[in-house]
């Protein structure tokens, strides 16, 4: 996904601790890129969303939503409307016009939406019991030792720094 492209670099202290629980990837909604997101957990074991590439070279915020935040949003929208990116715009206020759209193409992809029959761009509320429990399988896979998990760039670093044998000398 090399034409990836973020909104603006996120601010890591603003940011939650999560860890990884899933990574997938989808169409987007008009079919023309394909999206990579992710799932992860907090240290509260609460659920965050965040996507993480686009290969459509369309720019977009890779912050961590809070599942709840999403739900709540899905939910206070009008029950006489039908669900459209609009009901995910203010999740991402002053972010990326694309991320309410790359977010609802992830979240049909997880069974959280549907998209309405004979509609094109009109969704309902889909299996969202099914997603959560598939949630809990993946919860109840992911190791809590306690301990925390190196990052991949301390464990690259250090098999770089080891000193290499010399070669044995021959007579």
């Amino acid at each position: 996904m090399a034409n990836a492209k973020a909104a603006k670099p996120t601010d890591d202290a603003n940011q939650p601790v999560i860890t990884i629980i899933k990574k997938a990837q989808t169409k987007s909604l008009e079919g023309k890129a394909t999206l990579s997101y992710c799932l992860g957990l907090d240290e509260a074991s609460a659920l965050h969303w965040r996507i993480a590439s686009n290969s459509g070279g369309g720019y977009f915020s890779d912050e961590w939503v809070a599942f709840q935040t999403i739900q709540k949003a899905l939910e206070e929208w009008p029950d006489d409307r039908p669900i459209t990116s609009m009901a995910l715009r203010i999740l991402f206020l002053g972010k990326s016009a694309n991320n309410p759209s790359f977010l609802m193409a992830t979240l049909v992809k997880e069974g959280v939406l549907a998209r309405k029959p004979d509609t094109k761009r009109h969704y309902e509320l889909g299996d969202v019991k099914a997603f959560l429990a598939d949630v809990e399988k993946l919860k109840s896979g992911h190791s809590k030792s306690g301990k925390p998990k190196a990052k991949a760039k301390a464990k690259a670093g250090a098999r770089m720094t080891k000193a290499k044998k010399p070669p044995a000398k021959t007579k």
